[in-house]
């Protein structure tokens, strides 16, 4: 799906969904993005994580267009998130409710604000 505004931030965790890239090694793997690197913020720099907890093979540190990414939500509620798009871009804010099926949240703001409705595109998992 083509991203029109950059979404990308600091300190979320991300999935690479570049098929080929490593000669796909990274597919699907989950990273921390460390820093963004063009003035757009369409690019980061991220750092591979383990692909599980008892593997370590993480580590290696790749330059990614937010095209070859996609966000992390989190497995169940009460997680906190960054939120990625609109008008609370950069807050963060605490899971409340999952419906996967519409692939939506309820989110939290610190300030108790609720937020409805919002797309698993538009937060992503903190790091």
């Amino acid at each position: 799906q083509e991203q029109s505004e950059p979404w990308l931030y600091r300190d979320i965790l991300v999935r690479i969904v570049h098929k080929t890239l490593g000669d796909g090694i990274y597919f699907k793997r989950k990273a921390a993005v460390d820093e963004l690197v063009n003035d757009t913020g369409t690019t980061a720099r991220v750092t591979v994580l383990d692909s599980s907890p008892n593997e370590r093979d993480g580590g290696d540190v790749l330059e990614m267009d937010q095209d070859d990414l996609e966000t992390v939500v989190p497995k169940q509620t009460g997680k906190r998130v960054r939120i990625l798009r609109g008008k609370y871009r950069g807050k963060r804010a605490t899971v409340l409710e999952l419906d996967k099926h519409k692939y939506r949240a309820v989110l939290e703001l610190s300030d108790g604000t609720t937020l409805d409705r919002f797309d698993y595109d538009d937060f992503s998992k903190l790091a």
